[in-house]
């Protein structure tokens, strides 16, 4: 998101410094791992879909500017049972929003994608629209633009606090300090430790997710010229969450295979420690799949972890801090985040310099906290 930001503020001639803790690429965050699935007929919630709209416009000219792809369309299945909220959330969402998806039902769902083995009953949502985003591509694109309009990267660089009021900030750094007019914090997992302040209004807790990269025994039929990125809710028989997958494609970057995620509640970690996958996770991933994917993964062949920053309601934080208005904070992301880079980098931009934004992102605000706690 912090190079989303960079960029968006490089665009604007607003002479940007961009702060990195990291050296080098890293894998402290929720953008890694080579793929992050980009859908717009959205079960979490209508409002995010003009959001994502935005945003696969915004990967569109990022991609004609650098000339690197970010987003591949290679189309996104939700499968599900008759009461399945993930497939009523995003059917709803694509009829608000006139977002073309196709229905499957039980018979289509087999005939057109004969290599899972679902319950009889599931039945399908397939957007031809959607896909995928590479995160480590659309950080390297969004630096690179933004270093070409003017921004300024330091790295590494650790933030050690942030002092700030309406008028301006000073941020404290373990190489000095360094004043500005506003700061916009990107810090995933670090956010709460810089704005203190924010703990008591909305906790963020960090929260350690698996990524497994299964070898494909089928070919074609498990890469992305016969299989799209896909979500499967099997109404909590493999747990609180949903399996995810994405396809093997040409010209695959970072760990190769077929990538399998479970998104759900993870297990509360501290940051700056080594996050371990437990093998007994990789084997309950590869016996699951076995059960809805028989006969097509082979043996595992990549693991890593990713850091979700939770929002108690799982939904997005960007907002103003209040009483320090030159603070916009842009985090919480809840492990469905990246693929918004390109609008939540407007959006940030847009309350630094203007205090609200064009894009519709008002349900995102910390007001909605205060009504919470009210009610």
């Amino acid at each position: 998101m912090g190079s989303a930001v960079l960029r968006e503020g490089a665009m604007r001639d607003l002479r940007p410094l961009g702060l990195e803790r990291f050296k080098n690429e890293h894998t402290f965050g929720s953008s890694h791992g080579g793929s992050r699935v980009a859908r717009q007929a959205y079960f979490e919630h209508a409002d995010y879909v003009p959001l994502l709209q935005s945003a696969f416009d915004g990967w569109d000219r990022l991609e004609a500017e650098t000339g690197i792809r970010c987003l591949h369309r290679i189309g996104v299945l939700l499968a599900g049972g008759d009461h399945s909220r993930l497939l009523k959330a995003s059917l709803a969402s694509a009829r608000t929003h006139g977002i073309p998806i196709e229905s499957l039902d039980p018979a289509d769902l087999r005939r057109r994608f004969p290599q899972f083995r679902l319950p009889k009953a599931m039945r399908g949502v397939f957007e031809p629209g959607a896909g995928f985003v590479r995160p480590e591509a659309g950080i390297d694109a969004n630096l690179r633009s933004a270093v070409g309009h003017g921004a300024e990267i330091r790295r590494p660089v650790e933030v050690l606090g942030i002092d700030a009021d309406d008028a301006g900030v000073l941020i404290r750094t373990d190489q000095g300090k360094i004043h500005a007019e506003r700061v916009v914090v990107t810090a995933g997992a670090w956010t709460s430790r810089l704005l203190g302040s924010l703990n008591s209004r909305v906790p963020l807790v960090p929260q350690r997710k698996e990524m497994v990269w299964f070898a494909n025994r089928l070919g074609d039929a498990c890469s992305s010229a016969g299989m799209p990125a896909w979500l499967i809710d099997d109404e909590g028989r493999c747990g609180d969450g949903v399996y995810y997958g994405v396809p093997t494609w040409a010209g695959q970057t970072g760990p190769l295979g077929m990538k399998i995620g479970f998104h759900g509640p993870g297990v509360p970690v501290d940051p700056d420690a080594p996050q371990v996958v437990p093998p007994d996770v990789v084997d309950r991933f590869a016996r699951d799949m076995e059960r809805y994917l028989p006969g097509v993964l082979g043996e595992p062949i990549a693991v890593q972890s990713c850091l979700y920053t939770m929002s108690p309601d799982e939904h997005f934080v960007i907002d103003r801090l209040p009483g320090r208005a030159a603070v916009v904070v842009a985090a919480g992301f809840s492990g469905h985040g990246y693929k918004f880079a390109p609008a939540i980098g407007e959006i940030a931009i847009d309350l630094a310099v203007r205090g609200e934004s064009s894009l519709p992102a008002g349900f995102l605000g910390l007001s909605r906290f205060e009504t919470q706690s009210e009610s």
